[in-house]
């Protein structure tokens, strides 16, 4: 018997670190397919703040990322996508059928600011 707590201890112990090592790791991805752009990123919640700041700033809105969104944005009458956020998690969402090329490189610039944003200290 004291052998199985032991061995569930030392199974579980670790496990629970990893889990909880998880909260400060960076996830970045875009996929770039012929009809959408999906750009997704899961980051440490701390950086909340700077990114709700940065995105305001450029999309001049106020966005509360800290909170949980999921909205229609529509920039200078051109530029359409839906942006999804929660705490620690955003995700842009853009139709490439339903906006001009221009608007395409606005919002592929956006997500590039963004991830370069996420990765500064």
């Amino acid at each position: 018997m004291n052998k199985l707590i032991y061995l569930i201890a030392t199974i579980f112990i670790p496990l629970s670190f990893g889990c909880n090592g998880s909260a400060d790791r960076l996830s970045v991805s875009t996929m770039d397919s012929n009809f959408k752009l999906v750009f997704k990123a899961d980051y440490p919640e701390e950086k909340t703040a700077k990114l709700e700041k940065y995105l305001d700033s450029t999309l001049h809105n106020d966005l509360p990322l800290d909170q949980n969104i999921d909205l229609f944005v529509n920039l200078n009458g051109s530029e359409k996508f839906n942006l999804k956020a929660t705490k620690g998690h955003l995700e842009i969402l853009f139709d490439k059928k339903g906006n001009s090329l221009g608007s395409y490189l606005k919002i592929k610039r956006l997500t590039e600011n963004i991830s370069n944003k996420l990765i500064e200290n």
